[in-house]
Formats: structure tokens, C-alpha cells, sequence
């Protein structure tokens, strides 16, 4: 999520300063207008909407979202493993320390990759970027990366899938290495699975590492949700004071909260596509 572009409006920041229990419960409901709704305190949702703010803690909140494409016909968006459903034997040749295997990138690509599970990420190969479609502009976000030169800037760029005989992993960042001519598949994509390597027999094996999902563990994605939800509830108990405010204050904290709605709705789903089970998304 790109939690770093959301702004407070300068009335909340002494509110968004106050801390929030992390294992609280976040109750939600939808009011008659259609908008939802988050709190802490079950005293603060009408009586009319208790049973269904209670029903929410219990279940994944869902929303009719629909992205269109170029076509008159809506996309909708589809809920997918991203994980091998089990073992998968892998076979590969050595490089040197490293192991050789064929990745297909975005189920179009199909290039060689070496395998370094003591690197974070997947390093990406300019000519396979080519390959792909991948354009580098001046809105493409560039990250720092450490190499045997020192700290170097590289874009980042986004996956829609890397599968290695089966095993596969939606939704992962790549850096673009223009001096690379084979690419890298490190950490984001191997924590994924539970790997033995057969060096005899030239096969690794990859077990579906149910503790991970989308290259992260249950803390993560907790941080992730609790990063949204806490302003969001902070910001419905500002507005909920009957307080009169100016115009462009009310303007600024709706612009916020329908920020934040707005981001949560997109983790939610890239959350529903890697199968996060809901205790992991509180």
C-alpha cells in the first residue's frame, strides 16, 4: 500500500497522535447512506447496526468493486492461490555457487534465473523488462539497493506473477539491473515455500510455507491493516464530536477518510487474492 502519499488534514494530527490497542477489536457498518463506518467502541454504533458491526469481526469485510479496462465489459477482480498447492520438484543447473532455473514472468516470459535466497528481492534483467512490456518513465519509483559498488538506485517495477515449474507467487517487486543479463530470484519469492535443495540430484523442492502469504508472515500483514484502520477510527470518533468546524476542515477530513477507505478497499482485495486468512487482517 502507498500509505506514504495520505496527508492528515491539519486539524487531526494531534488527534492521529493518540494511540490505538493493537489487539482491539475494529467494528464496522454501513450506514443507510451507504458509507462505512470503523470503531473501537461498540457503544458508538447505532443500535440498529450493532448485530452487523458484531457479525464483522467474525467474517472478511467484502465490497462490490469493479475496475473496467478498455472494453465496455467490467473486470472483475479475481481471487487467486499465488501459492503452489503442493510439494513441486524443481530441476537445476549449476552456476557456479548458484542454481539456474527458468522463471515465467507475468505467464507471457519464460527467461533463466538464478536462485539466491540470501537476496531480498527479484533483480530483473532490462531485456526481459523489454520482453514484457515494462517501460521505465519519470513516474516509475526508483528504491536504493546495496551492491559490491556501494548504494545504487534501480526502478522498481511491478509483477503479476513469477512461476517456476508450478510454483508460483503473484504480485511481486522487481528491481530493473540494466548491467544484468540473467535475472535473480531472492527472498520476496523463496519465503514463500519451504525449500530443500537434492545438490546430488540437482532438484529443489518447494513446499507451499503456509505462514507466508504474498512473501509476508502474519505480523506483517497485521502492521499493514492496523496501519488504515487506526486512523480510520481515530478520525470517525473526530468527526463524530459535535464540534463546529469550517468548511474546508470538513472538506479535508472527508478527502481523508475517503483516502483511507480507499486504500483499505485495495489491501483488502490484493489480500483476497493471496488468500490472507481474516485473524491476519485485524
Amino acid at each position: 500500500m502507498r500509505c506514504a502519499r495520505l496527508l492528515a488534514a491539519p486539524a487531526l494530527v494531534a488527534a492521529l497522535a493518540v494511540g490505538t490497542t493493537a489487539d482491539a477489536e475494529i467494528y464496522r457498518w454501513t450506514d443507510a447512506s451507504g458509507r462505512l463506518h470503523y470503531t473501537e467502541d461498540l457503544a458508538r454504533v447505532p443500535a440498529e447496526h450493532r448485530q452487523e458491526a458484531l457479525r464483522s469481526i467474525d467474517r472478511p469485510v467484502t465490497h462490490s468493486i469493479q475496475t473496467f479496462s478498455g472494453s465496455a465489459e467490467p473486470e472483475v477482480p479475481q481471487r487467486r492461490s499465488g501459492r503452489a498447492a503442493g510439494a513441486v520438484r524443481i530441476p537445476f543447473v549449476r552456476e557456479g555457487t548458484l542454481m539456474r532455473v527458468e522463471a515465467r514472468l507475468n505467464d507471457a516470459v519464460t527467461a533463466p534465473f538464478l536462485i539466491d535466497t540470501g537476496a531480498s528481492g527479484v533483480s530483473l534483467p532490462s531485456e526481459v523488462a523489454q520482453q514484457l512490456g515494462i517501460r521505465v518513465g519519470a513516474d516509475t519509483p526508483h528504491v536504493e539497493v546495496v551492491t559490491a559498488n556501494g548504494r545504487v538506485s534501480r526502478p522498481l517495477v511491478m509483477l503479476d506473477s513469477v512461476e517456476v515449474a508450478g510454483a508460483r507467487v503473484e504480485g511481486l517487486e522487481a528491481t530493473l539491473n540494466p548491467a544484468m543479463e540473467i535475472g535473480l530470484l531472492g527472498g520476496s519469492f523463496f519465503n514463500n515455500f519451504v525449500y530443500r535443495v537434492d545438490a546430488a540430484e540437482g532438484v529443489i523442492t518447494l513446499t507451499p510455507n503456509q505462514q507466508i502469504r504474498g512473501g509476508m508472515g502474519e505480523l506483517d500483514w497485521r502492521r499493514r491493516f492496523r496501519s488504515l484502520l487506526d486512523p480510520l477510527v481515530v478520525l470517525e470518533a473526530h468527526l463524530a464530536r459535535d464540534v463546529a468546524r469550517r468548511p474546508a476542515e470538513t472538506a479535508a477530513l472527508d478527502r481523508r477518510r475517503a483516502e483511507l477507505e480507499a486504500a483499505l478497499e485495495e489491501l483488502q482485495l490484493e489480500a483476497n487474492r493471496l488468500d490472507v486468512p481474516h485473524a491476519w487482517r485485524q
